[in-house]
């Protein structure tokens, strides 16, 4: 007999969810600190004043900046898996797309939720990182396994559904793709930032009709 486990009393239920709320503040202050300084650059310190905390209370949530940034890729990889199950139909995730460059090109954040790189600053920050330090690179290439599967699963469903085998290569090749528009559509932004609306939608409706195999 399996026994399923009581939950906590109101009274801990309630203390976890301060906890978590206080958790996502913090690093929520992170972000922010690591997009306007840079990772080496933001301090501890920095972090607490932004979430409006002292330092001895940061340190009950997070031992060090490390923990901060593997927390915060944690966090995003949660953020993509549940998007992905959900990318829109082609025509959408064009203008999507499109809409990213704009932000990116500004040195806007995206709403973090549902983003693969909500900021270009940020990516850019935690990429540099992972060549310095083989934890957080561990993690790093962790995560990308884990998105790259949940889109090779999603194109996977998009082609059952159109009535069509899908192939192990195939999915993999247009995995690939999809992560290759990303992210250099994300660096695209930052070093010409000026490109027509119309001029990248183009493009980028040429690219997406490649991913998803049209």
């Amino acid at each position: 007999m399996t026994l399923t486990p009581l939950s906590g009393t109101p009274a801990e239920d309630a203390a976890a969810v301060r906890a978590e709320a206080q958790r996502q503040r913090i690093l929520d202050a992170a972000q922010r600190c690591f997009i306007a300084r840079g990772f080496h650059a933001g301090s501890i310190s920095d972090i607490a004043a932004e979430a409006e905390i002292s330092q001895g209370l940061m340190y009950r949530y997070f031992e060090n900046k490390r923990a901060l940034i593997l927390a915060l890729i944690e966090r995003q990889l949660a953020y993509d898996q549940d998007a992905i199950g959900h990318m829109p139909a082609a025509a959408d995730l064009v203008d999507g797309l499109l809409r990213c460059y704009q932000l990116w090109a500004r040195g806007e954040t995206l709403e973090t939720r549902g983003n693969a790189i909500a900021n270009v600053a940020l990516y850019a920050e935690i990429t540099a990182e992972a060549h310095r330090d083989p934890v957080v690179a561990d993690v790093l290439r962790r995560h990308d396994r884990q998105t790259s599967a949940a889109i090779t699963g999603w194109l996977r469903q998009h082609d059952i559904a159109r009535g069509r085998t899908p192939e192990d290569a195939d999915l993999e090749r247009r995995t690939l793709l999809m992560r290759l528009l990303v992210e250099g559509l994300a660096m695209r932004a930052v070093r010409d930032p000026d490109l027509a609306a119309e001029t990248v939608r183009g493009l980028l409706a040429v690219a997406i009709a490649s991913v998803l195999g049209e």
